[in-house]
């Protein structure tokens, strides 16, 4: 059996001196786990660097690796937005045993195996970038944009849950 990346990313959040709030991206092996004074057992994301270190975030943002990468070379997890050739653009989850992504007004869904062939595009994910998320389409020129972002910008999140 070959052998695979079996990895996580959550997203941890902190407040910083002047009372603001931070965000960043914390990517390795996840565990759900209690430390002193928590109430309960609390979602961590260990890192590998001169000996573990864990970072505790927030767990509904903990997605997995897919094992796939977008046309630039990005690594695709659960919760990316992502577009496609033809200009679809849909979420990334984890269904039925397998990676899926949901798409179009009526909410479709395909295998990622099946759709990374399609040369898929990372947009964001739904946790930064909820408004991305419109259930239409756009053209392939539009996709390359670099400035494509601020049309999505205007438009409004619709997921059904």
């Amino acid at each position: 059996m070959a052998e695979r990346e079996i990895k996580y990313r959550g997203l941890k959040t902190f407040q910083i001196f002047n009372g603001e709030t931070n965000s960043v991206w914390i990517y390795g092996f996840y565990l759900k786990r209690g430390t002193y004074g928590d109430p309960g057992p609390q979602a961590h994301i260990f890192v590998y660097e001169n000996g573990y270190e864990g970072y505790r975030v927030e767990a509904e943002t903990i997605g997995q690796f897919t094992g796939l990468l977008d046309k630039d070379g990005h690594e695709i997890y659960e919760d990316d937005i992502i577009s496609f050739d033809n200009g679809n653009i849909g979420i990334v989850e984890f269904s039925s045993g397998c990676f899926m992504v949901r798409y179009g007004k009526n909410n479709v869904t395909r295998s990622l195996y099946e759709i990374h062939n399609w040369s898929v595009k990372i947009l964001g994910n739904r946790f930064e970038n909820p408004e991305l998320l419109v259930g239409q389409t756009v053209s392939k020129s539009t996709m390359d944009d670099p400035q494509a972002i601020h049309i999505f910008k205007s438009m409004t999140y619709e997921r059904s849950e």
